[in-house]
């Protein structure tokens, strides 16, 4: 039997597949479960996040609706600042003691 001499297109299989799998797969996760399984009253995606720094609706919530969420988060974590404070009373240090190798 010959051996066989493979051209740069034989090569190339692999990567289209991968290719138009990958496409698929983003079309299927941003189409079908984007617009179908989430509601208005879910959270923000990701998608959505995307869409609205560029003023773009990639999903079921409006734009108005995503950019009044983003500016209720900010407002929500500017009214509740972190406040650490110093106990009064030292923290109890304890000791463990591993157990003999004998």
């Amino acid at each position: 039997m010959p051996k066989q001499d493979f051209l740069f297109t034989d090569y190339m299989g692999p990567v289209v597949a991968a290719v138009i799998f990958a496409i698929c797969l983003l079309v299927v996760s941003f189409l079908l479960l984007n617009y179908c399984f989430v509601l208005k009253t879910d959270e923000l995606t990701v998608f959505e996040r995307f869409g609205s720094k560029h003023n773009v609706r990639l999903g079921p919530h409006s734009l108005d609706s995503i950019k009044r969420r983003s500016q209720r988060r900010l407002t929500e974590d500017e009214g509740c600042p972190i406040v650490t404070e110093n106990t009064k009373v030292p923290i109890p240090q304890v000791q463990v003691d591993a157990a003999s190798t004998s």
